[in-house]
């Protein structure tokens, strides 16, 4: 964490009146970062451009926990694409505005205790905030957090891969992130998710008090982050987990291809 970052993230309050009139409302704002910048097409490419190593230096990254153990980064699958993002736009000072069936996400968005209190002001406090309740399913929120691509030569590195066909509904569960794309091979990597991660067996873990969706909860459910591949064989798109040693056959036919919503970022 830099000192940049750390001196640009406070809680701060803004006059909603002109300091003529006697009476000025304030609001009190939760500000993770500063928005000083907005999205771009020349944004957006510098975005693809450096997804990659950002995802790179957070396999590497390593840092103390509250305990003052040396821990290497863990993430379920959603949550690696969202820590992508926000180390990009929040180093750039760009909005980012993500939806979840609690509510609506903002770096910069009005103070309430319940809901700011237990995250700090900076990237990694709103990039946890979000990962509270997002989910795999939040990514097909087209419109809102993503728009989709209609086919594998459209994916950029960035990109985001979510597996959904094999499930009822088309509902996704799993999410990779496109680190590079040529004609015939597509490189990935992807958080993932330790334990059973289904109702209701989340449920009665947060009963007893362990989240496996909290980044700030013991329980969790995070891992390591995996390498893949995928390689064009034919009309397939047969897959590899160079982490895990596991394949599969023609398993991108199975994944929707969706891009952040950028320009939708910038609107209030």
């Amino acid at each position: 964490m830099t000192a940049e970052v750390l001196n640009s993230l406070t809680s701060r309050s803004i006059a909603l009146a002109s300091q003529e009139q006697k009476a000025v409302k304030k609001i009190k704002l939760k500000v993770f970062w500063k928005t000083t910048n907005f999205w771009t097409e020349a944004a957006i490419k510098e975005y693809h451009n450096t997804a990659p190593a950002i995802a790179e230096r957070l396999v590497h990254e390593q840092y103390w926990d509250k305990n003052g153990s040396i821990k290497n980064n863990k993430f379920t699958c959603e949550d690696f694409a969202i820590r992508i993002l926000c180390e990009f736009a929040s180093s750039r000072q760009l909005p980012v505005k993500l939806k979840t069936g609690v509510r609506t996400y903002r770096n910069m968005e009005i103070y309430q205790p319940a809901e700011h209190d237990r995250y700090l002001s900076h990237m990694y406090g709103f990039a946890e905030m979000v990962m509270l309740t997002y989910g795999a399913p939040d990514m097909q929120r087209v419109g809102e957090n993503v728009t989709a691509l209609q086919t594998p030569a459209e994916l950029m590195p960035g990109d985001i891969l979510a597996q959904a066909h094999d499930r009822p509904g088309n509902v996704a569960h799993h999410v990779q992130v496109a680190m590079s794309v040529s004609t015939d091979q597509i490189e990935i990597k992807q958080g993932n998710t330790s334990g059973i991660s289904v109702r209701p067996f989340t449920t009665v873990q947060r009963l007893l008090g362990s989240n496996m969706a909290d980044p700030q909860n013991d329980g969790y459910a995070g891992m390591p982050i995996e390498n893949g591949v995928y390689n064009l064989n034919g009309s397939n798109w047969n897959y590899r987990n160079l982490t895990t040693g596991s394949s599969r056959e023609d398993f991108l036919k199975i994944f929707q291809l969706y891009r952040w919503n950028f320009m939708e970022f910038n609107q209030t």
